[in-house]
């Protein structure tokens, strides 16, 4: 098994997260959190991917459903 060498004079992402949470006494911002509106981004890569998926297949059952018929 590989050993870990740990640096004791930088703390840890988790070190970090603990000593700055409200419970260990650091500021608590919520109030001042943006009240702006967020929404989901839209004409991403992989929207466009499976909307071209999507069309793909549908035009594929449409030629297999006309040739059964």
């Amino acid at each position: 098994m590989k050993t870990q060498t740990i640096d004791l004079g930088k703390p840890t992402f988790w070190q970090l997260v603990f000593s700055q949470s409200k419970v260990n006494g650091a500021p608590y911002t919520e109030e001042w959190l943006s009240l702006g509106s967020w929404k989901w981004p839209e004409n991403t890569y992989l929207q466009r991917r499976l909307k071209a998926l999507r069309q793909y297949q549908s035009s594929d059952f449409d030629d297999s459903h006309q040739i059964a018929a």
